[in-house]
């Protein structure tokens, strides 16, 4: 699969291009998707990537499994898990490996764009395996509506992060693909629908820099 060479290809410089990419910012957004997470929670985080949101989400006191279809993206993760307190499993978030209302809380981020070909059986896949009452979680890039805000968008889309991704990952860097998939994914309006007809309730989305991030969480009725 093309996409699963490309994070393969990139997964050494995965971590530094996020940092620069978002001028720092990530860790503060994923900040954000833990802070939501309910209390005490066993959570799956799906295309974990190097496991950032996995480990923030066991630091806040979660039991957490890891979930990504990159062997290599999972190697760093594994690597940084010395002390081998979080499960990592390679799979696909279309078909999980689990039993029904295994956990708490399923999370994500920066992963709905890419998944956007099986992003309706990702969603009812998460809806199966949360218990009921429990919470789904994504945080993913926008485009945001407001003028100045969607200029200074588009030109980082199209001069930052082509320089940033090409100077980090050198012949590694997978040209327009992160911007073709932030412009082509669904609208938050979109999302929510598909959220709610997955079967989540009370779904909403949080605007985070001028709507550039955006947090979308959904409850599954008790």
């Amino acid at each position: 699969m093309a996409v699963r060479a490309m994070f393969n290809a990139i997964a050494p410089s995965y971590d530094r291009f996020n940092s620069w990419a978002s001028f720092g910012l990530e860790d503060r957004w994923r900040r954000k998707l833990v802070s939501r997470i309910p209390k005490s929670s066993r959570v799956l985080d799906i295309a974990t990537g190097t496991g950032a949101v996995a480990f923030l989400a066991f630091k806040a006191g979660h039991r957490v499994v890891g979930l990504d279809f990159s062997q290599e993206m999972l190697a760093r993760a594994r690597t940084k898990d010395k002390a081998q307190k979080i499960r990592w499993i390679q799979s696909s978030a279309h078909k999980l490996p689990f039993s029904d209302r295994s956990f708490t809380c399923v999370t994500s981020a920066f992963a709905l764009r890419n998944i956007r070909g099986t992003l309706e059986a990702v969603l009812r896949e998460s809806f199966r395996v949360i218990q009921n009452g429990g919470k789904v979680l994504h945080l993913d890039f926008g485009r945001p509506t407001a003028p100045l805000a969607s200029w200074g968008h588009r030109l980082h889309l199209q001069v930052g992060i082509p320089f940033i991704g090409q100077l980090i990952c050198k012949e590694r860097w997978p040209k327009n693909y992160l911007e073709t998939t932030i412009q082509q994914f669904y609208g938050p309006q979109e999302v929510i629908k598909k959220l709610q007809q997955a079967g989540f309730e009370d779904v909403r989305c949080t605007d985070i820099l001028w709507g550039a991030v955006r947090l979308y969480e959904g409850t599954k009725p008790a």
